[in-house]
């Protein structure tokens, strides 16, 4: 397979988590370094990596259908494959002729390499990838920390799919921060294990000390957390929210509202210290966002378990819930258990937890109206409309808003269901960045 280098188009696609999308992120810009065109994932190509994803069984169906959909476009491109799915279960992807190339976690260092070497017919020259100069396409930036997990929870395929925990040098993470802050005016920072960063570093390395390194910058704008185990969000993290370090929205990964439930998942806390650590949060920091994965349908879960773990959610301060359908994992504790749950079940509780989300949510945002909430201006890819995102996580539709890419503070004047509106205050106003 050759082809001039004028005519090289490389098309990637991320399934699943922030850490997939980041590293799309790199690989496209040293495809761009090469010569490559990059184009969308939908259009013809030379060659389509697939970043994918093995958390549940329908991040598998979507992988294999955005494969066959690459192979359909162009016959005759380069298919690779990598991420978690790849990791998990790569014979069932071979088995299945999904691609031309397959690239297990090890490997991700020399993907570009190794598809430029394909591609051109040449011999793999590897080189360590640059840092990432612009997260193209988005106006806030991940900027990825950690990546690894060591947990056994049971129902969970991701210790294997990732691997061992281990953390970017906190310089390195300085100086990709000062790159990316030039062009982004809110970074998030991302890890399988985000709350565990540093643990694998010499010395005493912590989230919160190197939240307090990059919070000194002065390129950046704002700082955000994602996902973090309930467990290891430190009082020197609740004291950086507190200060206004770090944007007030905290994703707290919660899985169920049932005891007995959390014991069969392995996970390490119970639902009071869950509550506790939501009413420490809410108290701490005002206008917090708070938000929660919750999982339906774990294997032996009742009529009565499912109803604590909805009148565990009615009652606790949490904003936002991703509500997600147990699926067995190969090779996981809990598809071996007894008691796997019916479908119509599973859809039934999904759906039950979905109507509470939206209600939440919905009732976070009123709490809102009258506020001064500063936001990341944005823009909408499809209609072109610009809005505000809010550090506690809300969007807010904007008045007379134009451009993007920028921090600044929106008067809140109302809520439609879980999205507010408002207007920019004035620079010149008691308030106003």
């Amino acid at each position: 397979m050759s082809h001039p280098s004028s005519q090289l188009r490389a098309a990637l696609h991320a399934v699943g988590c922030k850490l997939n999308q980041y590293e799309n992120q790199v690989w496209a810009q040293a495809f761009r370094a090469l010569g490559y065109q990059i184009v969308p994932f939908d259009s013809e190509a030379d060659v389509y990596v697939l970043n994918t994803c093995a958390v549940t069984s329908r991040t598998d169906r979507e992988c294999r259908r955005l494969a066959r959909s690459a192979r359909r476009r162009n016959p005759q491109a380069l298919i690779v494959l990598t991420g978690c799915y790849v990791d998990v279960d790569s014979e069932a992807l071979v088995e299945a002729g999904l691609a031309d190339l397959l690239l297990p976690r090890a490997e991700k260092p020399l993907l570009v390499a190794r598809v430029d070497a394909r591609i051109r017919g040449t011999g793999v020259s590897p080189s360590a990838l640059p840092l990432l100069e612009e997260f193209t396409g988005h106006t806030r930036a991940f900027l990825k920390v950690q990546e690894g997990c060591a947990g056994g929870c049971t129902y969970c395929v991701i210790p294997r799919a990732r691997g061992p925990e281990s953390s970017v040098p906190s310089q390195l993470v300085i100086e990709q921060a000062r790159l990316l802050a030039r062009r982004h005016p809110e970074l998030v920072l991302i890890g399988t294990h985000l709350g565990r960063y540093g643990r694998d570093l010499p010395g005493e390395t912590t989230l919160a000390g190197l939240v307090e390194r990059l919070t000194a910058l002065p390129e950046l704008g704002r700082l955000r957390l994602s996902s973090l185990e309930p467990l290891e969000v430190t009082p020197e993290l609740i004291a950086l929210l507190a200060a206004g370090k770090l944007c007030r929205h905290l994703h707290l990964p919660l899985q169920s509202g049932c005891d007995s439930v959390l014991a069969r998942m392995n996970r390490p806390y119970d639902t009071a210290a869950y509550a506790e650590l939501l009413a420490e949060l809410e108290r701490r920091v005002p206008g917090v966002c708070l938000g929660a994965d919750v999982m339906v349908g774990f294997p032996g879960e009742t009529e009565t378990e499912f109803a604590q773990t909805l009148a565990f959610l009615e009652r606790v301060p949490l904003a936002h819930l991703h509500v997600f359908t147990y699926s067995p994992r190969p090779g996981t504790a809990a598809a071996q258990m007894p008691g796997q749950l019916a479908g119509h079940l599973k859809k039934e509780r999904n759906h039950v937890l979905r109507a509470l989300a939206e209600r939440k949510r919905q009732a976070f945002a009123a709490t809102q109206v009258g506020k001064r909430l500063q936001v990341v201006l944005e823009t909408h890819a499809a209609t072109g409309e610009v809005y505000g995102l809010s550090d506690n996580y809300l969007e807010v539709a904007l008045d007379g808003a134009v451009g993007g890419r920028c921090l600044t503070l929106a008067e809140i004047t109302r809520a439609e269901g879980d999205r507010l509106h408002g207007r920019l205050v004035p620079a010149d106003l008691p308030g106003a960045m």
